[in-house]
């Protein structure tokens, strides 16, 4: 049996967390196994655009489920056609108990259930219903939403604090054209941040990060943009770091890094001398803030 929570959870953010805590108060008090059921993307993803995830699927996960959860990933196009009726009949066939949510909680074909809905109908279910006001800092929300709009700004120490912990990037590292190492000396890790599903690019430019490498932690120089000092047929945008006082091999690993403050916007530069000057300035910044502020 189980009190269970739903929602996309990207981020698995303070606003997140304060839901999900409940949640397991809840599961304590009434002996209940607590779940979360996870939806991959946000409907934002499906129908105005969207920028990307602040993290994976399986990162969110890997959170919930140190947190205590048994979690339940599932795509919104397998359950956007279920009536709120029949969503609400399928949870309790499920073995639901009790569902902790927030006051804005919607569910079913054309978000037709939401807290009302789960007040009458459900309670006359069986079902016992928790609802929690939004958690907020300044008087904003702490949302996903307004995340992503700091982490598209550049604004990652806002980022982060929303989060509770250091935003992060992951993906395979991949053999690109070697112009760090063979033309600028800065040797670069490629990584490919999408190759599972659509992560959000943050702001372009130059970002302090770190990584365990080796299982020592290095910190690195984070490149995000689509490198405008170079011709390139197709632009894209890639994510490529340069790690500091490390230099092994790293194609096809997965790593991890973790972004710690934005150093400077992307830039054109006139030639590589130019980039290769403003490159070295880079690296004497970083290392002077990583020692000051002990990063």
């Amino acid at each position: 049996m189980y009190v269970l929570t739903v929602g996309t959870f990207d981020g698995v953010h303070k606003g997140h967390n304060y839901i999900l805590n409940n949640t397991l108060e809840e599961a304590k008090k009434d002996n209940l196994i607590p779940l979360a059921i996870m939806l991959r993307y946000p409907i934002g993803q499906y129908v105005n655009g969207f920028d990307g995830l602040i993290l994976p699927s399986w990162k969110r996960k890997s959170l919930m489920e140190k947190m205590g959860f048994k979690v339940k990933i599932v795509d919104m196009e397998d359950v956007w056609k279920i009536t709120h009726e029949e969503y609400l009949n399928d949870l309790i066939n499920l073995g639901v108990k009790k569902i902790v949510c927030g006051e804005d909680f919607r569910f079913g074909r054309g978000a037709l259930g939401d807290v009302s809905y789960l007040l009458t109908e459900g309670v006359k279910k069986g079902l016992k219903i928790k609802v929690l006001h939004d958690l907020k800092n300044n008087g904003k929300r702490i949302s996903s939403t307004l995340i992503r709009k700091s982490l598209k700004k550049g604004l990652i120490e806002k980022a982060n604090f929303m989060l509770n912990r250091h935003w992060t990037l992951e993906g395979p590292i991949y053999e690109d054209r070697h112009v760090g190492r063979d033309r600028l000396g800065f040797p670069t890790a490629n990584m490919d941040i999408r190759y599972k599903e659509d992560i959000l690019f943050p702001a372009y430019g130059v970002y302090i990060s770190k990584s365990l490498l080796n299982e020592k932690i290095v910190y690195g120089l984070t490149s995000v943009g689509i490198r405008p000092t170079y011709y390139e047929k197709k632009k894209e945008p890639k994510v490529e770091t340069f790690y500091m006082d490390f230099d092994d091999n790293l194609y096809d690993q997965i790593i991890e890094i973790k972004i710690l403050k934005f150093l400077r916007s992307e830039i054109k530069f006139n030639s590589e001398k130019d980039l290769i000057l403003q490159m070295k300035k880079d690296e004497i910044l970083a290392r002077n803030i990583i020692l000051k502020e002990k990063l």
